[in-house]
């Protein structure tokens, strides 16, 4: 049977079946749904993303989307025997058939406080970076936007491994003992060593940021994501790793080489090009590299880019409930710019320009559906 398949939901027994028949069957169906489990939103979720991202990278932006022709199959029940068995079948797709159709809540706002933290890896929570003293600092120079680590020394016992969050609606400069400079966008972690020592600079990273890799030939800089590990020497890029989303890392000048450890695939990118992963699958393509400057000079810049992403990414920023009326727009592709400035209503406001888009907020959610 295809995931396509529909089935009657009050499906009948043959109108031959006897009394007694009749009466098991009834039984058997409703026993059968009171047992069968509720499908985990977060696999089928999964199963969806994976299935449809290596389509959604190169689908072009769409105005409507074509609906899906159902088959409908119906079954002879030849034997009580087989009831039971086309029962499950009929109760779980006519189960997933009705969640296909509910809505679903894509992003969950938190309460959160909006302040910078430094931490340590034994202490990652950190404290607010506002809240941290001179006399404490260490040399390392705290300004309300950015922290500076270049003039920290080495200790020959120990090095710190540094730990630095942002909140939602947040971004933050750092300054790397090596001269390398990180914008990091809201909700992200970057862990590093408060000096680099050895053959090579590594960092790790939960979220989003932008690297401006200082030059050093003799010692590679490399940025470990849960997805991939990206190596440079001396260049500018961007990677994307939030949790549960696609993972992109995007060149904007100089060379880079992405090692993808989980599928055993390696990739070298040149300015303009960047690699997507998600799952099993990968795609490197070429891109408007405007959209990786445009976040970290205030705004948004979305450039045929999937609806669900671009909702994410705003619910990040204004910390919002956001919740999509029907999964099949989680496909759709946008071309959207907005100021990061801007007011969430404004953001709803051009949401809502979109001729076949319904944006609609009420308190902290914001609910998207087609418009009618």
């Amino acid at each position: 049977m295809n995931k396509e398949d529909v089935i009657p939901q009050n499906m009948e027994p043959d109108n031959n079946m006897e009394q007694d028949a009749r009466l098991l069957f009834t039984c058997e169906q409703a026993m059968l749904r009171k047992k069968y489990p509720q499908p985990s939103v977060d696999t089928e979720w999964g199963k969806f993303r994976k299935e449809t991202i290596a389509s959604e990278i190169e689908k072009p932006a769409v105005a409507v989307q074509k609906k899906k022709s159902h088959k409908t199959r119906y079954f002879v029940l030849g034997s009580l025997s087989g009831i039971a068995a086309t029962l499950l079948l009929v109760i779980g797709f006519q189960w997933q058939a009705d969640k296909a159709n509910q809505p679903i809540m894509i992003f969950t706002a938190e309460e959160t406080t909006p302040q910078v933290t430094l931490g340590t890896d034994l202490q990652p929570q950190g404290v607010a970076i506002a809240e941290i003293k001179k006399e404490a600092a260490q040399n390392i120079i705290i300004k309300p936007h950015e922290v500076d680590f270049r003039q920290v020394a080495a200790s020959p016992k120990y090095i710190p491994t540094q730990v630095i969050t942002t909140p939602r609606g947040k971004d933050y400069q750092v300054i790397l003992n090596d001269g390398t400079e990180v914008l990091l966008n809201a909700e992200s972690k970057l862990t590093f060593p408060r000096k680099f020592t050895g053959s090579r600079r590594v960092v790790k990273l939960e979220g989003e940021a932008y690297f401006k890799i200082a030059k050093n030939e003799q010692m590679p800089f490399i940025v470990e994501t849960e997805r991939t590990s990206t190596r440079a020497l001396g260049t500018e890029f961007n990677v994307k790793a939030y949790k549960n989303t696609e993972s992109h890392v995007t060149l904007i000048n100089g060379s880079v080489v992405v090692n993808m450890p989980e599928i055993n695939k390696e990739v070298t990118l040149v300015p303009g090009q960047e690699v997507v992963v998600d799952q099993e699958v990968f795609k490197v393509k070429d891109v408007d590299v405007n959209y990786y400057v445009q976040w970290k000079d205030g705004y948004f810049y979305f450039d045929n880019v999937p609806l669900v992403e671009v909702l994410c990414d705003l619910g990040r920023w204004y910390n919002v409930n956001i919740e999509i009326e029907k999964p099949s727009l989680m496909s759709y592709r946008l071309h959207f710019i907005a100021d990061r400035k801007a007011a969430i209503d404004e953001v709803v406001e051009n949401l809502n320009s979109f001729s076949y888009l319904s944006a609609i907020k009420t308190g902290n959610k914001i609910t998207i559906g087609l418009k009618k």
